[in-house]
């Protein structure tokens, strides 16, 4: 018979590693996107939530995310008002990108982003499909080398 704390050690490495593919979305994201030209983030990430001119070369461009339940369960139970949550936080993020004339050199995840493990995993779908199509065009250079 396995000790109780092999077990629970294999069982938080399994959490661990079934929670940093958020993290490694959401860092590998803003690292690929800087340096891209407006046209190119708002094609690969969508039309920004909100967009504020800083001065004539800055701009900043805002994407949303917000979750209603994560990280816990949402009971209803016969009560008055319908029920309660356990755990469940309301995870946002907020991404933050800065352009100077026309091209992204800084990105900030801002809000309540952290996952149960890691941090800004909340973030991951703001820049996934730029992700995704960085990784198909290296995978189309790849194949016709």
């Amino acid at each position: 018979m396995r000790k109780p704390s092999v077990l629970l050690s294999g069982f938080g490495l399994l959490l661990v590693c079934a929670c940093t593919p958020a993290h490694y979305v959401a860092d590998r994201g803003r690292h690929l996107i800087v340096g891209m030209d407006a046209t190119t983030l708002k094609s690969c990430a969508g039309i920004p939530t909100r967009t504020d001119r800083l001065d004539p070369r800055t701009e900043l461009y805002s994407y949303e995310i917000k979750y209603e339940y994560i990280n816990g369960a949402q009971v209803t139970l016969p009560i008055i008002g319908g029920g309660f949550n356990l755990g469940a936080s309301g995870s946002y993020c907020h991404a933050i990108v800065r352009l100077v004339d026309g091209n992204v050199v800084a990105v900030n995840y801002t809000g309540d982003n952290d996952d149960l493990i890691g941090k800004e995993g909340v973030c991951a779908p703001i820049f996934r499909g730029c992700l995704r199509e960085y990784e198909k065009g290296a995978k189309a250079r790849a194949a016709a080398r």
